[in-house]
């Protein structure tokens, strides 16, 4: 049963921009796409799939957090996986009142014979449409890129990008290890994004150092980082994050299990927004990392201390810093303000 608390947070309106697709998949889902295509799984019922798709609490590195996809990706190669997956994703954000989300995920990784990369974003866009059109919640997609395979394939995904920006595609990420594999060899992908002015964000700062986050964004030209954790160990990083209306997507739970921080209780989420910097609070993974965005919410009340107006200044700096147009990031803005309770003593 649910407690007042849970009650009021799910109630909030939220927005979430880092929100992994083929990391959201329902394992109920799983286990019926699986049979439907003939996939053979570790168990067939969700209390022994859920071992070997979500991680623990002390998973411990980003390395063993990543694993749990290769379970995962062989359900997805096929369209009507991924138009479920897009839909079920806006039913699940409709539950918890997210009002708009940007789901990334890497058509390479579900190109199969018979399904390119571009009837995979096609497949998403589709479900996404069916999703929004029951739901009412908005989203689009970022396409990501990803660091251990070859430059070659980023650069198709952000081609593949800017072909669908103005069908559901909002913008461009780098996911993956960055401990074993830096952004460098994936130069010329984000030369084509900022020439073709397609939003980028990239992951940075989770496996690797502050200088991660510092090349992410004046060298490739990232207006969002995902995750940024070590950014933190350089002040004068932060500072110029901050100048520059940089944003750290933030991803509490997901950032403890996987080692950028060794507790949630240490995360450096509180000096980001101390520091001035628009950080915003985010998934990553819920099904793998077995959250809600209501659930982060409260793991931010209960570990940093956060209140009502720090939450609703979290969705507020979300909305600004949202891939969207202008006009529609303010309307979104006061949607969130919208629905917060008004301060004791006022009307």
């Amino acid at each position: 049963m649910s407690t007042p608390q849970e009650d009021l947070l799910r109630r909030l309106p939220k927005v979430d921009l880092h929100l992994h697709l083929d990391g959201s998949v329902r394992p109920q889902t799983m286990l019926e796409l699986a049979q439907a295509h003939g996939i053979a799984l570790p168990a067939s019922t969700v209390e022994g799939l859920l071992p070997h798709v979500r991680v623990p609490r002390d998973c411990g590195s980003l390395a063993r957090f990543l694993a749990t996809f290769e379970v995962i990706y062989p359900v997805l190669r096929f369209p009507d996986a991924m138009a479920r997956v897009a839909r079920e994703l806006c039913e699940d954000a409709a539950r918890e009142n997210i009002l708009y989300f940007e789901t990334r995920f890497a058509p390479v990784l579900q190109e199969a014979p018979g399904f390119p990369i571009e009837a995979v974003l096609e497949s998403v866009l589709f479900g996404l449409d069916e999703g929004m059109a029951a739901t009412g919640v908005k989203a689009q997609v970022i396409l990501c890129g990803i660091r251990t395979l070859p430059p070659a394939d980023t650069l198709r995904t952000v081609e593949l990008a800017i072909r669908y920006r103005d069908r559901g595609v909002c913008g461009v990420d780098l996911a993956g290890d960055e401990a074993i594999a830096p952004i460098g060899p994936h130069a010329a992908a984000f030369a084509l994004a900022r020439k073709a002015d397609l939003p980028i964000t990239i992951h940075a700062g989770e496996a690797a150092g502050a200088e991660s986050v510092r090349e992410a964004v004046e060298v490739h030209g990232a207006k969002r980082i995902g995750h940024g954790t070590r950014a933190a160990r350089d002040l004068k990083l932060l500072d110029d994050l901050a100048f520059r209306g940089v944003s750290i997507e933030v991803c509490l739970t997901s950032n403890a299990q996987t080692g950028a921080v060794r507790s949630v209780a240490e995360h450096p989420l509180p000096k980001f927004l101390d520091r001035g910097i628009p950080a915003t609070l985010n998934t990553d993974d819920p099904a793998v990392s077995g959250i809600t965005l209501t659930h982060e919410y409260g793991v931010a009340m209960e570990a940093l201390g956060f209140e009502l107006p720090d939450l609703e200044g979290l969705g507020r700096n979300a909305a600004r810093v949202a891939f969207l147009s202008a006009p529609e990031r303010k309307r979104l803005e006061a949607r969130i303000a919208e629905g917060y309770p008004a301060p004791e003593g006022e009307e």
